[in-house]
């Protein structure tokens, strides 16, 4: 019995590690818009950076409204130990674009977006901070003569401590734009530019290694108004470009974003257009040979549907993929965030929507911009949520940053991905109760979920922790409901609420 329980309390532990978790964090406070851009492992926890509307006093009764970038520690369960903010003084700051920034080894953080004045000018804005988050210095790249903006999309550290800025630049964002590199010391002093493009409209949001000398670059390019391509190039730390290609349909597709791959290759996520003004799209991946950028393998995920795209994506530790960005497939909904992972050759393993419902939103939106593999094995996304789809907004919500933590399965609860669902909430944890817990024969299961999930059949499903179906009720709603138990084995289950293609609630069940 001992040896029993010894194990039991092995397998809870090593669960709970793996456990997801949702948070919604409002450093800015109501009725100012947040968005988390990136997120980065840290060995104690995570930090996502973002940016957002900010105020400042210049006066008595005087207030300066611009934008911030804000920097957010948080540990492993997701608890805020620091916020931080920047911004260059009459200026908005903008972080960049998805998976926008880099950790330097050592510690410290680096940010490479744009800084705008009260005209609308942006120019480069190279942020470092240190550890906690505090500033250490700040650069500024752009036009002197005030002709042509300059906007950072994404900065990477390179390996003799300097780095790499990307972005798109041009008279104005209507046409003649062109993509850019900017490479600097590790001091953010500039060591070269270049341009790069020549089609209607040139951008370059993502850099990343290829190899010791070289990297892969990845973006949009227009060739008209109505029809965008995908566009990597493989270029020399000089800038020298030793390959381009762009491809795509005869719509609007999307940024290439780029992650590499272990074998050296380039792994692209984005969205492919089947209409005009991404009225119809289906999230993209795609694997480029190093060599040349020709297509070793390219996938379409999912159902087509208004805006919906991958925003990155990431080689796993296994080999695997793992890709994030926002899903319009549920009309009665509006936007989710979408999780994706796949096989090495980018067949879905499984694809979720995520979204936040509680006592005034059933129907909450929501987005990611940024996801990581994490050292259980499972993920963290991080993106923003919005408002609810229909309208029904409780008093003062404003939009938030946003962290979805999950499992190896895509899992907030280890085990969802034996219910047949597509859909999971992300904040409802707290609407199950089990008692007793262990128990044995039987046991009380009480549902206190908001009136929001309306009145339809709910079903719950206990699962074994190798993910085998062992009992499933049909539940009428709230209220407490007995569960037999009788026949189970003794170890540790998993308890699961869902509502048709959703999944609301679960939690973990010893049965002694």
């Amino acid at each position: 019995m001992r040896k029993l329980l010894v194990g039991i309390l092995f397998v809870i532990e090593a669960l709970a590690y793996g456990q997801g978790f949702n948070r919604r964090y409002d450093f800015l406070g109501l009725s100012n818009a947040q968005t988390a851009l990136n997120i980065e492992l840290l060995p104690d926890g995570y930090l996502t950076i973002g940016g957002g509307t900010d105020y400042d006093s210049i006066g008595p009764g005087v207030f300066f409204a611009h934008g911030s970038v804000h920097l957010t520690r948080i540990d492993l369960d997701g608890t805020v130990l620091w916020e931080k903010r920047a911004f260059r003084p009459y200026h908005t700051a903008l972080p960049g674009w998805s998976n926008c920034c880099d950790t330097i080894p050592g510690g410290g953080y680096i940010v490479g977006g744009a800084s705008e004045d009260t005209t609308g000018f942006d120019e480069v804005y190279l942020m470092r901070f240190d550890a906690e988050g505090d500033t250490l210095w700040t650069r500024v790249f752009g036009d002197p003569s005030g002709n042509n903006y300059w906007m950072g999309r994404q900065v990477k550290h390179l390996s003799d401590g300097g780095f790499f800025i990307v972005g798109d630049q041009g008279g104005n964002f209507g046409n003649n734009v062109d993509g850019f590199i900017i490479r600097t010391d590790s001091e953010g002093s500039e060591l070269w530019r270049e341009t790069y493009g020549g089609a209607l409209i040139d951008g370059i949001v993502s850099i990343e290694k290829c190899s010791s000398l070289t990297y892969y670059t990845g973006g949009v390019s227009f060739a008209s108004m109505t029809n965008s391509n995908f566009w990597v190039q493989r270029v020399n730390l000089d800038g020298d470009v030793l390959w381009s290609r762009t491809w795509g349909g005869e719509h609007k597709e999307s940024n290439a974003q780029l992650a590499p791959t272990n074998d050296g290759h380039a792994f692209v996520a984005g969205g492919w257009s089947f209409a005009p003004d991404f009225g119809q799209m289906r999230p993209y991946l795609a694997k480029l040979d190093s060599a040349n950028g020709s297509t070793i393998w390219e996938r379409f995920i999912g159902p087509q549907a208004y805006s919906t795209s991958f925003f990155v994506g990431k080689e796993t530790p296994t080999g695997d993929l793992i890709a994030a960005g926002v899903s319009y497939a549920n009309a009665t909904t509006d936007q989710q965030g979408l999780l994706c992972r796949t096989t090495s050759e980018g067949d879905s393993l499984w694809m979720y929507n995520y979204f936040y419902q509680d006592d005034s939103i059933s129907d909450g939106t929501g987005r990611f911009y940024d996801v990581l593999p994490t050292a259980d094995g499972g993920f963290i996304a991080a993106g923003a949520t919005y408002f609810s789809a229909s309208g029904n907004n409780p008093q003062g919500i404003s939009q938030d940053t946003w962290v979805v933590k999950v499992d190896a399965d895509g899992c907030i609860v280890p085990g969802c991905n034996t219910v047949g669902i597509s859909e999971q909430a992300t904040n409802l944890l707290g609407a199950l109760r089990i008692w007793p817990n262990p128990a044995q024969g039987q046991c009380t299961v009480q549902l206190e979920l908001p009136a929001s999930v309306g009145s339809a059949a709910l079903l719950l499903t206990v699962v074994t922790a190798d993910g085998r179906v062992v009992r499933q009720n049909t539940l009428a709603g709230n209220g407490t409901h007995t569960v037999d138990l009788q026949g189970l084995s003794a170890g540790l289950y998993l308890v699961h609420v869902s509502q048709g293609g959703r999944w609301l609630t679960g939690g973990k069940l010893v049965v002694e």
